[in-house]
């Protein structure tokens, strides 16, 4: 299992890509989408910090540690692939 501190570079990392996505999203389509966009930035952004609460939440047990993580990990990876998706079909039309 990784340091916490790698796990809060892995949340600003997608984080990030979020970010780099949705600005790259308004460059090439302008502000035909722009509230829906910075919506989801917001999104992303509020979900960081709900991770990163997560991350330093201290753990009693050593039996739920490794448990609480993966939860975290999944919800990350899941929520960060919906919102791409979410930034990838705003055009489709």
């Amino acid at each position: 299992m990784t340091s916490r501190r790698d796990f809060k570079k892995d949340v600003n990392f997608l984080t990030n890509e979020i970010f780099m996505r949705s600005i790259i999203h308004l460059e090439f389509f302008g502000k035909r989408n722009a509230d829906e966009v910075y919506s989801i930035m917001n999104e992303a952004a509020d979900s960081r910090n709900n991770y990163v609460a997560r991350i330093n939440q201290k753990i009693d047990k050593k039996a739920d540690i490794k448990p609480h993580f993966k939860t975290i990990y999944d919800d990350l990876l899941n929520s960060t692939h919906e919102l791409l998706e979410k930034i990838d079909n705003l055009d489709i039309d």
